[in-house]
């Protein structure tokens, strides 16, 4: 194995390619890189069996890679990424000069390090069912993930809720993430009529975001056992919850007797003054509505309290207290990222759903607290 690469190039790729290392791995094997050298590209593979990443580096017109020589080699991923990074030279050459034994060097700077023989990588299929995917843009992705995957439950007592459901029919898409205290869900139109319902480590689906944020367009492809993301030439997998998720259209309220429409940056502002008044590491706020007026309150057992008022620009119904926690009505806000919310409400010890005004595509609802004060 002998080839000299683009410093950029190739710190790009491993920098990918370590997003599926894990430290605690117990496979040895499983905490290097494999590369392969081809006689026209470059390919990284890894994995911590659970998320594996494919990336390749194929030769162009920019000499950005230059192979002498074929071959294949596993590197732990903590040196290489190391020792490219430190590199100070535009283009890095490594070559293998006795069996694992690898030099890598560049400018004035040369490294050994000790690989491990190829075979003794686990064999990894990236195998794509094309029939069963679809495209969509990155930025739309990204905006599903981030206004769900915050509502996962982050506890593994139940491993479902620890991911992020994804369900495709009749050319829409459905994101939903509870840990069954609030419930985010997002629905949004597909150029496709794909079939599938899978739930997806929510860890995983933030590493992908993270991953594709210079690519403007990923494919999605499904099967029984995985879910993969295609973009450039590079392939995250990761597997599926078995679980069965649950049923969302049972969690949200058919009806509702108040409608409460505020600003969203006046409320969120508000809830943040009063949310550091924790008891017990939860910060709950009581909110007293009326036609006119929204008060907050928020107080613990050594009597630090708060209070807030602001005005509302309308309110429809009788009037209301009702508690929550402060942390989830702030997360909502947030992932809503609107300048004036509806909240409806269906009583005191009813879940409450907020929404961007004029904008049914997002959901998020947030389960009350009783309270005895």
């Amino acid at each position: 194995m002998n080839f000299k690469i683009s410093k950029k190039e190739f710190l790009d790729a491993l920098s990918l390619s370590s997003r599926a290392i894990s430290s605690t791995t117990p496979l040895p094997s499983l905490s290097g890189i494999k590369i392969t050298v081809n006689t026209d590209s470059l390919e990284l593979v890894s994995s911590d069996s659970n998320i594996s990443i494919q990336t390749a580096i194929k030769k162009g017109e920019e000499n950005a890679l230059i192979i002498e020589e074929t071959g294949e080699i596993v590197l732990d991923a903590r040196y290489i990424l190391e020792i490219v990074r430190k590199i100070d030279s535009d283009m890095i050459n490594v070559e293998t000069i006795d069996g694992t034994l690898v030099k890598i060097y560049g400018g004035n700077s040369e490294f050994k390090v000790n690989g491990m023989e190829a075979f003794e990588y686990p064999a990894i299929s990236f195998d794509i069912n094309e029939e069963n995917s679809f495209k969509i843009k990155t930025a739309v992705f990204e905006e599903v993930i981030d206004q769900t995957s915050f509502a996962c439950s982050d506890k593994e007592t139940r491993p479902v809720l620890t991911g992020v459901n994804l369900k495709a029919g009749s050319g829409k898409l459905h994101a939903n993430a509870t840990d069954s205290y609030r419930l985010a869900s997002k629905t949004l139109d597909i150029d496709s009529d794909i079939f599938f319902e899978v739930t997806v480590p929510s860890k995983y689906l933030n590493e992908v975001c993270h991953a594709i944020v210079n690519e403007e367009e990923v494919t999605i492809a499904i099967d029984n056992q995985k879910i993969s993301f295609l973009f450039g030439d590079s392939i995250i997998e990761t597997r599926l919850l078995d679980d069965e998720f649950p049923d969302i259209a049972r969690l949200i309220p058919l009806s509702f007797g108040q409608k409460l429409t505020v600003s969203a940056k006046e409320l969120s502002r508000a809830v943040d003054r009063a949310s550091f008044i924790k008891t017990d590491g939860k910060n709950t706020i009581k909110m007293s509505i009326d036609g006119e007026k929204i008060e907050l309150t928020s107080t613990n057992q050594t009597m630090l309290s708060s209070f807030e008022r602001i005005a509302v620009i309308s309110y429809e119904g009788s009037p209301l207290e009702i508690s929550c926690s402060g942390k989830y009505l702030q997360d909502a806000l947030k992932a809503i990222d609107g300048e004036v919310v509806t909240i409806n409400f269906s009583g005191e010890l009813k879940p409450m759903v907020i929404k961007k005004e004029g904008d049914d595509s997002l959901i998020q609802l947030i389960s009350p607290v009783r309270t005895y004060r």
